[in-house]
């Protein structure tokens, strides 16, 4: 095992949602030797939070704000549960399979005829569970986006999934979705993560690489990242087939978590992407922001400061 492990690093890329990582996610899955794995521990995080008998009760009262969501949400994995899906028939596995010591095991399994195992996930989702990272030599990497831009990217996937009705500025994510609360966001999991793997020694020395640079200088930072990470780099690697049969053929996760996401819009922009493109959106002014993105800005905004000050720079 141990030899194997040696030949075949577990590289994580950490990250919050809205960050261009499952882009990179797909860029990186078309590496020569590539195995990637579409957020495992979000998935066993999402089914703890869902077993919470405070959400699930406030879900089945039909005048909550989250009740439509946990309704949809639980009637679509029951419907791509019993039947194919556009991702049935490669490698991902049944949605009930993923708990953490399910996730641990089989990223410490080698996999034949590959020479990299690429994870990526959120670092919220593993904080509670390390002892359910794999024992295995390991890098830890980490995208990073502006508060300002990550949370506004949420908020309004947030908006149109829910269908809200009312007036847009009044609208509350923390109260539309059952697995996505302001406590989450009270604790900086990527600036924890990114101290931890350090003073544990765990990675002494983390990349950090920032979403608007790599959307706008992808030739410049992907080079440096791939160099970071001992993984030879090629031109070829800037662009990529914009299906997605390569990620049912190729990528692991849950069946069921990356079939309803596609189908909720949450990845299908970056499953069909093939390019990076520069950042097209004006980043916003904090008087611009919502009171609820407002309500938590504040826990996130100085770990990205420090760790976009450490990252892998275009000049």
């Amino acid at each position: 095992m141990a030899d194997s492990s040696q030949k075949q690093p577990r590289i994580f890329l950490w990250c919050w949602p809205r960050s261009i990582s499952t882009a990179v996610e797909k860029c990186l899955s078309f590496v020569d030797g590539m195995q990637t794995w579409h957020e495992p521990y979000t998935v066993a995080f999402n089914a703890e939070l869902l077993s919470n008998k405070a959400i699930m009760k406030e879900g089945t009262d039909s005048d909550s704000p989250i009740s439509k969501v946990l309704q949809q949400y639980m009637e679509m994995v029951k419907m791509l549960t019993d039947k194919p899906n556009e991702f049935s028939g490669g490698k991902f596995m049944p949605i009930a399979n993923f708990t953490y010591p399910f996730i641990k095991g089989e990223l410490e399994k080698e996999e034949p005829g590959k020479k990299y195992i690429f994870i990526k996930d959120m670092a919220i989702a593993v904080l509670d569970h390390l002892d359910a990272l794999p024992d295995v030599p390991t890098r830890h990497t980490f995208i990073i986006r502006h508060p300002y831009r990550f949370l506004s990217s949420q908020r309004n996937m947030f908006l149109r999934i829910s269908n809200y009705q009312g007036d847009p500025k009044e609208f509350d994510m923390f109260k539309a979705s059952p697995v996505v609360s302001d406590t989450i966001f009270q604790r900086d999991g990527m600036h924890w993560m990114w101290k931890h793997v350090q003073e544990s020694g765990k990675d002494p020395h983390p990349i950090v690489i920032d979403a608007e640079d790599v959307m706008n200088h992808p030739e410049i930072i992907l080079p440096k990242y791939f160099h970071e990470l001992g993984i030879p780099f090629d031109k070829k690697y800037l662009t990529w087939d914009e299906s997605i049969e390569s990620i049912r053929k190729t990528w692991k996760g849950a069946l069921e978590q990356v079939a309803l996401g596609y189908r909720m819009g949450v990845f299908d922009k970056a499953f069909k992407s093939s390019c990076f493109n520069p950042s097209a959106h004006v980043m916003p002014k904090r008087e611009e922001l919502t009171p609820d993105i407002l309500k938590i800005l504040d826990f996130v905004l100085p770990g990205y400061e420090e760790m976009y000050e450490n990252r892998i720079k275009p000049e």
